[in-house]
């Protein structure tokens, strides 16, 4: 059994960093307050002295002490089939996870990482919905020895350290790698700028520049004025309107740059490789993320495209991997991605890596109910008479146009979503699509299903309808999941049943 080992000297610089960081905003307040301290005579604890407050930061002296004990008591080591790791100075705790056991082994290297060479490495089984420890931090060969020890029996050839800035590897074909072009057009097609704008915006209100700016920029001077010259009868705005319309623009066009900058930021040389029976992916401008998704456990995949990637005739994947990942406000998981962006015709060749045999243009879909729109319009219409009535009270008759315009879209949008729904079982997987404007297909392993459900609310037994759900062990409440809707309900118990009967014979392995 090799010798036991220790973290990384600098996992005490990284520790005292993140106490840094968790006392940096008390630190803050208590040097702003300290002025006014609620010492002294004049104070509410007259018995304290003045400035009593800034004491409360010597708890930072504890906690830098328990990242020494952790630092000298941390020790781990591989047996033969599982890795153990021991902590504790007074009351110790040995923890023995075996190989097989464990899903994931994931390192994250943000910029001072890589300057030292280490990084932090997570591990996760299928226990739970938090890793099963976190190592914070290993020289990056102990990583890769702690990944070829771990998983070992999955690669079928000799073990080859496949380092993030030197990946390929003969043995080790690179499945997607996404170029500074391809990056940059899945940031634009992504459009996720709008978030860190959101950000940018919520930090600028609170602190109150963005109000004192859009108060004297906006509403006195440009808003104002635009309002004025409707209501006073004066001549049409051409130019404030044109402005306006310009700004607009503008606006759209800087939130698709930033989409773009920050998906080259995030998923910078991103390449998915396969080692054995794992892919491997590894991406990251700053901060390097290496993620691990073995292929016998992954639940579903997910396919989706939008209008944009359509036009370019790119999608994006996604897998679900049991265990780990946090709850529903726990961060995007790293090993989600299987390809941010691909082409149509590379995506066959992606799919028969992770399901061998498996061709997504062979499948042959069914539909829904025949009556599914019927069905699915009512709850549309019943929102659309209340909004009309709640407009009618404010505005009287200008609530049929109202009503008018929210009936004709709810029909049309109703109507295009029931005529993407579909679905198809075989013997292996099963498949369900859904979405007019962002198209998404999932398809789930028959032998990964964990429990199957028949639904039937009042309205589906009226309509002898019924929808079908299947659960996998990674499924998470916002990920597109197997939930048939409008079957016809002999179809439904059929279905439900065959899916059971498959799910029981089956072995179900980690």
């Amino acid at each position: 059994m090799p010798s036991e080992q220790r973290l990384h000297l600098s996992s005490l610089l990284f520790d005292v960093a993140r106490h840094v960081k968790q006392f940096a905003l008390p630190a803050v307040l208590v040097a702003f307050g300290a002025s006014r301290s609620t010492g002294g005579e004049q104070g509410t604890f007259a018995r304290l002295p003045s400035g009593w407050e800034v004491w409360l930061l010597l708890l930072f002296v504890p906690a830098t002490i328990m990242s020494v004990i952790r630092y000298l008591t941390f020790r781990f080591s591989y047996d033969d089939r599982e890795l153990v790791i021991r902590t504790g100075l007074v009351f110790r705790n040995v923890r023995k996870i075996p190989f097989p056991r464990i899903q994931n082994v994931d390192a994250i290297q943000n910029v001072l990482h890589r300057m030292l060479g280490v990084a932090e490495v997570r591990i996760e089984t299928g226990g739970g919905k938090e890793e099963e420890a976190r190592l914070s931090v290993l020289p990056y060969a102990a990583f890769i020895e702690m990944r070829d020890h771990i998983f070992r029996e999955r690669i079928s050839q000799p073990a080859h350290p496949v380092h993030p800035e030197h990946p390929e590897h003969p043995a080790h074909p690179v499945l997607v790698h996404l170029n500074l072009r391809e990056l940059l057009l899945c940031g634009f097609l992504e459009n996720k700028g709008m978030v860190l704008i959101g950000a940018a915006f919520g930090v600028g209100w609170e602190s109150g520049v963005l109000g004192r700016f859009t108060d004297q920029f906006f509403y006195r001077t440009y808003f104002r004025s635009l309002i004025e010259s409707f209501t006073e009868g004066g001549p049409f705005p051409i130019a404030r309107v044109g402005i306006a319309l310009a700004a607009i623009a503008v606006f759209l066009v800087a939130v698709r740059i930033i989409s773009m900058l920050w998906a080259l930021v995030r998923l910078y040389d991103f390449r998915l490789t396969r080692v054995g029976e794992d892919l491997r992916s590894e991406y990251g401008l700053f901060t390097k993320v290496a993620a691990t998704v073995p292929i016998r456990r992954v639940q579903t995949i997910t396919i989706a495209a939008g209008p944009l990637h359509r036009l370019l005739k790119r999608t994006t994947v996604r897998v679900a991997t049991a265990g780990g990942g946090g709850g529903a406000g726990a961060k995007e998981r790293s090993r989600e991605w299987l390809a941010p962006l691909i082409t149509e015709q590379a995506l066959p060749h992606l799919l028969t890596h992770v399901l061998p045999g498996f061709e997504l243009s062979s499948v042959e879909w069914q539909r829904v109910h025949p009556r599914a729109f019927a069905r699915a319009i009512k709850p549309a219409l019943l929102f659309t008479v209340l909004v009309a009535l709640s407009a009618a009270i404010f505005i009287g008759r200008g609530a049929i146009g109202i009503f008018i315009v929210m009936l004709l879209w709810n029909i049309f949008t109703t109507r295009k979503h029931v005529q993407h729904l579909g679905w198809a079982a075989g013997e292996e997987v099963v498949l369900m699509k859904s979405g007019w404007m962002r198209r998404q297909i999932t398809l789930a392993r028959v032998n990964r299903i964990q429990a199957v459900a028949l639904r039937q609310t009042p309205f589906d037994r009226r309509a002898a309808m019924a929808r079908v759900r299947v659960d996998t062990a990674g499924a998470s409440e916002f990920s597109h999941r197997l939930d048939i809707p409008y079957l016809d309900h002999d179809i439904a118990r059929a279905l439900a049943r065959q899916l059971s009967a498959a799910a029981a014979s089956t072995t179900f392995r980690w």
